[in-house]
């Protein structure tokens, strides 16, 4: 009997992450670029253009692919003939803290989700499983690195078992329609179906493992997997929510018994960096390599030349000088593509939590907000001689609380990515402002637009501080408009 240590464990998760954040599996990789070479609507093959630009930057420079790192989930599957010895995860939260600040990878774990909402500054602690599995000679270790906007965009719902695959259906193109732009799609799409209301979402999780585009072995189950693909490729959502015909590069299904009384269905994003790996503990060409920095820099120097010849998007469109006034914001219409170039701001949720509460106190915008634009982002440390290593839209929904009060106060345009309230688009129209947004999953091809960085304020917060960066052309497309027409309801 073989058996598997805390310190195989942990030297297999240390060594994944820096590469799980700064290389896309290769099956993704590939799905990407075959959507980009068929894709024909102009906003998604822009939207494609980055995200396929961005993977190669990622990789070339060894920076994240995406600013939100993720948390880190880690589950072991082994065979009735492996033994585990103790605790085999004991040193699981150890690995993470140390490869996160290593790679400069950003820290987005809070300490309790409801009591302190602080950052734990380690990205830790990790979620870990054992899974048993009727597998002679196993000893399988999934890790992926999953991000919070796919994670909120997904869904756990009990249907009733007369639901039947036409209540399935229905659910996972609901599902899609209301929040897959806010998932950075083109996604890839986990469906757990049967177990119990807290196995099935495990379920969804595990069909994110599958490659992209592998049927499942039942040919029932495949069958529907090819079909609800094209149902949710025929939503419209499409690439960034701009339209197009990749809403989705795969849908993988996963089931399982259930009670006679249920129909448990878990719906778990991907998003286009789906940043997970499968490692073989027991076969030796697959074993964890601790790699010197010195070999990682050999192949940076190695492929830095190939940088500068990559083709990269043309980047066109109207080039917008920061600060903006609401004059010119006035001529913009939805769907127009704009460079930035300029001084933004950069704040997250508890930053506007915070500066709601300064305006209500002070009664004006503090820190030369007003006439100024906020962007959603949360960006990674320094990396490769930029300001982050990278740096992206987040869900801009998620600020919808702050947006009507901030924009009457004097902010003039946000940026984020995904569908804004009614609300939101009220308060546009009301003061003649604008959200733009940017590409979701394209921020190490954004950081590269990204001149300089100056902490303001909440840096006790850490990623989610304010900070004022300056860009030069940084693309956006004009999402909402000073007379409310929206891009993502087109």
């Amino acid at each position: 009997m073989q058996t598997i240590s805390k310190d195989t464990i942990y030297s297999a998760v240390r060594d994944a992450i820096p590469r799980l954040a700064c290389e896309l599996p290769q099956d993704v990789a590939d799905a990407l670029r075959a959507a980009r070479d068929d894709e024909r609507s102009p906003f998604a093959s822009c939207v494609l253009d980055q995200l396929v630009a961005n993977e190669r930057i990622a990789h070339v420079d060894h920076v994240p692919i995406c600013q939100d790192t993720g948390t880190v989930w880690v589950c072991l599957e082994i065979g009735s003939d492996v033994s585990i010895a103790g605790d085999v995860f004991s040193r699981v939260d150890e690995a993470v803290a140390q490869a996160y600040e290593a790679a400069h990878l950003r820290m987005s774990v809070v300490c309790d989700a409801l009591l302190d909402r602080a950052n734990t500054q380690t990205n830790t602690p990790a979620f870990t499983e054992i899974k048993m599995v009727d597998e002679p000679g196993v000893a399988r270790l999934h890790i992926m690195l999953k991000g919070g906007g796919s994670d909120n965009a997904s869904r756990v719902t009990m249907l009733v078992p007369g639901a039947g695959w036409p209540g399935i259906i229905a659910e996972v193109l609901d599902c899609v329609r209301v929040k897959g732009a806010n998932a950075c799609p083109p996604l890839i799409i986990g469906i757990g179906i049967g177990a119990t209301f807290d196995k099935v979402a495990g379920l969804a999780k595990h069909a994110l493992m599958r490659p992209v585009g592998e049927p499942s072995p039942d040919e029932e189950i495949a069958e529907i997997e090819r079909g609800l693909l094209e149902l949710v490729n025929a939503s419209g959502v499409g690439a960034g929510g701009l339209g197009g015909a990749h809403t989705a590069l795969a849908v993988h299904i996963e089931t399982a018994p259930c009670h006679i009384a249920a129909l448990p269905l878990a719906i778990n994003m991907g998003c286009s960096a789906l940043r997970r790996c499968t490692i073989d503990l027991l076969a030796k060409e697959a074993a964890p390599v601790d790699e010197s920095d010195d070999d990682e820099m050999d192949v940076v120097d190695a492929s830095i030349a190939s940088i500068e010849a990559m083709e990269l998007p043309e980047l066109e469109g109207r080039r917008i000088e920061l600060p903006v006034s609401r004059e010119e914001l006035a001529t913009l219409e939805a769907g127009d593509v704009c460079l930035l170039t300029g001084d933004i701001y950069t704040l997250r949720d508890a930053g506007h939590m915070r500066l709601l509460a300064e305006l209500e106190e002070w009664e004006r915008l503090p820190y030369g907000l007003s006439g100024q634009v906020i962007f959603y982002a949360g960006p990674t440390p320094e990396a490769c001689g930029r300001p982050f290593g990278a740096i992206g839209p987040t869900t801009a929904g998620r600020m919808d609380f702050a947006t009507p009060a901030l924009l009457r106060a004097g902010v003039v345009a946000t940026i984020g990515k995904g569908k804004r309230s009614e609300a939101v688009r009220a308060a546009c129209i009301e003061t003649g402002s604008v959200y733009f947004a940017a590409v979701g999953g394209a921020a190490a091809f954004l950081a590269k637009c990204v001149d300089s960085s100056e902490t303001l304020g909440y840096d006790d917060l850490g990623t989610e501080a304010l900070r004022r960066i300056h860009v030069t052309d940084f693309p956006v497309f004009v999402a909402l408009d000073t007379r409310g027409n929206d891009i993502y309801s087109v």
